[in-house]
């Protein structure tokens, strides 16, 4: 289903960016329906990791500075959106169809000429050129889907790529993140804003 969509602006330390996200109306009228789309629906939403994320690289441009940068699992695509100002190339993928033709609106909106949007599965990243910075933003919220999260990343660094998890403090990834520390080369923790409420977001830099 192609929702109606709507610019949002985000604030990154003082600056702001604009980018296409579903048209929360359309998204409620999914939600009451209960219809097959609407259990699918966590790419339509900007969550704080994906600002979290923002916020890191914007405090450390080297690690995206004339890099050559994709994001996995990015849903709108805030973070790689935030990168193409500093990258000298960019890809943002998604899974689902519907978010990277969300993606490729907002890449339009900014004229980026060194951007791309791409569907992409984690599962099957093997015909991929290798980048050198990966971007992951709160991806690891399905338990299910972690055990295929840990090959995934394993295999980006194998492939001598750094990648850069943004996460919520969550009990149930405790574990996967275990897993992921003997490769930390960088973690800091960052307070989001959230309406009236603060949110704590680790980012961990991972490379081999």
């Amino acid at each position: 289903m192609i929702y109606p969509s709507i610019l949002q602006t985000f604030f990154i330390g003082n600056k702001s960016l604009d980018i296409f996200v579903p048209d929360p109306v359309s998204l409620l009228a999914a939600y009451k329906k209960e219809t097959k789309e609407a259990t699918s629906l966590y790419w339509t939403k900007v969550w704080p990791a994906a600002i979290g994320l923002c916020t890191f690289l914007a405090n450390n441009l080297h690690y995206i500075q004339n890099k050559k940068v994709l994001e996995l699992a990015a849903g709108a695509g805030l973070p790689g959106i935030f990168c193409a100002a500093y990258a000298q190339a960019v890809c943002i993928s998604d899974i689902e169809a519907e978010a990277v033709a969300l993606i490729e609106q907002s890449i339009k909106h900014h004229q980026l000429k060194n951007t791309k949007s791409y569907i992409i599965d984690w599962n099957r990243l093997a015909p991929i050129p290798s980048p050198e910075i990966v971007l992951l933003s709160d991806i690891n919220y399905n338990p299910a889907q972690f055990e295929e999260l840990l090959v995934a990343i394993n295999y980006l660094l194998s492939k001598k790529c750094t990648i850069i998890l943004s996460t919520p403090q969550r009990l149930m990834a405790k574990d996967f993140i275990n897993e992921l520390l003997v490769f930390c080369k960088e973690q800091k923790e960052i307070e989001v804003g959230l309406g009236n409420t603060r949110v704590n977001i680790n980012v961990i830099v991972l490379s081999n």
